[in-house]
């Protein structure tokens, strides 16, 4: 199971859409307290969107990686948050800009259930 912390509808349906075609098991879930509660040894893969509103991105991160320090983690977020990329990625992360996740948003959901 992917999960996918987000609260824009609109990254939802870009990421929701693929994953149903292709068979993936995708969890989208909008609050820290929720996603913290879902991670378990099924979950094979964190994504985290920084898009505004995201609250907490870096601290769900934190948090995530403490529960399971192995667990794969992604996230996509505007080019312009250079300062937010690189605190997601010292958090732990492998970090896409927006552009760079949903033009490949089918391999990369693909690559993810796969490890």
């Amino acid at each position: 199971m992917i999960l996918y912390f987000t609260a824009d509808l609109m990254s939802t349906s870009r990421v929701q859409g693929p994953a149903n075609a292709q068979g993936i098991a995708l969890k989208v879930i909008g609050s820290q307290k929720g996603l913290l509660e879902s991670i378990d040894e099924a979950t094979t893969a964190l994504i985290v969107d920084l898009n505004p509103p995201a609250r907490d991105a870096i601290s769900t991160i934190e948090q995530a990686k403490a529960k399971r320090p192995d667990l794969r983690v992604l996230v996509h977020g505007p080019h312009v948050q250079v300062d937010l990329l690189a605190q997601a990625k010292q958090a732990g992360a492998d970090v896409l800009t927006n552009g760079q996740f949903h033009q490949q948003v089918g391999s990369i959901l693909a690559q993810l259930a796969a490890e």
